[in-house]
């Protein structure tokens, strides 16, 4: 009989949260030949967590329906719908690090997850390892994939508890210097594909509004760091509402804001602002992040301005404008954004390296 969405997800939900229960009673990973712990150890030390993601997707998907083949039709056990539904949320409700859809976006719509794909991601040395695995899962017998399946929950579960340890005890400091120089050093030193710049500044404006008794409203940077298109609606990476509905929009970037991505970000504002009333981006960036077409100041704050079409985009530079605004918010609020900042950091999905930078940063300067 086939399975009603609803009812497939009811059972992945349970066939995982069953598999955690049991793995958590176990001291030790065992896993099944031709199972490996090099090639587990291998996805779940890197930094893309897409690649575990994937493999417990497929492991799961086959689990339930043995004849799923993910090498051949991977989109038959229909991977969204498991994995942001029922997968995600086991995740969440344990404590596990993960990400929002990282199955489909190492997936990059292919059919089948095998050697051709892997090959297809230039070589990609996890892709090669999430193939391998396929080809174990499909081919083995199902004792054995119970067994690896127990193993590779377990494998999770160490890493929820690694997370854990990692938590920060939040500190009292309304010190603007110290709380500058943990934001600068923070941005330098692990920005984390951008996810940290967008996090402070974003951060900064909502305490600085607030602490200001503003109505502004702000939004937008608990997002993803790459929602910022015209599929997502999202004008830009930061959002402050004023009480006439007009907005202001924020661009956050460690990286070249180039001319493309600079069209990139008009097609969002316009797909956003169908009235053509935003008028102005201001870029948060260092100055190298520049790009050369922009006509430069002779400031150190306002780092220049480029006209694209209908809109100027003007480039702040990120250090002088986060002293500014830690500077003139009143100390309650700086109190308030060190709370919202280790909050952050101590959030399971935050990346390790962030958190443990984070702890050895404190250790080293005292407010």
């Amino acid at each position: 009989m086939k399975l009603s969405a609803e009812q497939r997800n009811t059972k992945i939900h349970l066939l995982l949260a069953n598999l955690l229960k049991e793995a958590s009673g176990k001291k030790a990973i065992e896993y099944p030949p031709p199972f490996t712990k090099k090639e587990v150890e291998t996805l779940f030390t890197s930094h893309i967590w897409g690649h575990r993601e994937i493999t417990l997707t497929i492991l799961l998907a086959r689990l339930l329906d043995p004849v799923f083949k993910a090498s051949e039709d991977f989109y038959a056990c229909n991977p969204r719908s498991i994995y942001e539904k029922p997968i995600r949320e086991i995740l969440r409700q344990n404590g596990i690090p993960h990400k929002k859809s990282g199955p489909l976006n190492v997936a990059k719509n292919s059919q089948k997850i095998d050697s051709v794909w892997a090959h297809n991601k230039r070589g990609d040395g996890m892709a090669l390892v999430v193939a391998d695995l396929v080809k174990k899962i499909e081919t083995v017998s199902r004792e054995d994939l119970e067994k690896f399946a127990l193993a590779y929950v377990k494998r999770y579960l160490l890493e929820a508890t690694k997370v854990a340890s990692l938590n920060f005890e939040i500190k009292n400091t309304e010190d603007p210097i110290f709380l500058y120089n943990l934001c600068k050093d923070l941005i330098v030193n692990v920005p984390d594909g951008g996810s940290i710049p967008q996090f402070l500044v974003g951060t900064l404006i909502e305490n600085f509004n607030s602490g200001n008794e503003s109505n502004l409203i702000t939004s937008g940077h608990m997002d993803s760091v790459s929602s910022t298109n015209t599929t997502s609606k999202k004008p830009g990476d930061v959002i402050e509402e004023f009480s006439d509905s007009s907005k202001r929009i924020y661009e956050i970037t460690v990286k070249t804001f180039s001319v493309d991505r600079m069209m990139e970000s008009h097609e969002a504002v316009k797909a956003f602002d169908k009235e053509s009333e935003i008028k102005e981006v201001f870029v948060i960036c260092r100055d190298v992040d520049v790009p050369t077409e922009v006509k430069r100041t002779s400031s150190s704050f306002l780092l220049g301005v480029l006209p694209y079409q209908d809109i100027n985009y003007y480039f702040i530079d990120i250090f002088a404008w986060i002293q500014d605004k830690i500077l003139f918010m009143p100390a309650q609020s700086r109190l308030e954004f060190y709370t919202d900042l280790v909050e952050h950091v101590n959030q399971v999905n935050t990346s390790e390296k962030v958190k443990i930078y984070f702890a050895e940063w404190h250790k080293t300067n005292q407010s």
